[in-house]
């Protein structure tokens, strides 16, 4: 932070400027977290859910409920 800027904030904004910068920092480093770990995962992340946006959970009821109809007919249900 620029030493002007600093002493033209108050102690409520200097305080918000600091927190924005912690959140800013360990989004940083979850980014490089998951850089680091994208290689090493066996099943790939859809973008929505890595970018922490809403997940369409749709694809997992039908990937869940076609995982019980492989299991009732190999039960002979």
């Amino acid at each position: 932070m620029d030493p002007a800027r600093f002493w033209d904030l108050t102690p409520r904004l200097l305080t918000l400027e600091f927190r924005g910068a912690a959140l800013r920092i360990r989004r940083e480093r979850e980014l490089v977290w998951m850089g680091a770990m994208l290689p090493l995962m066996k099943k790939p992340v859809a973008l929505d859910q890595f970018l922490g946006g809403p997940v369409d959970n749709r694809d997992r009821v039908d990937r869940f409920h076609a995982a019980w109809d492989r299991v009732d007919r190999a039960l002979g249900h």
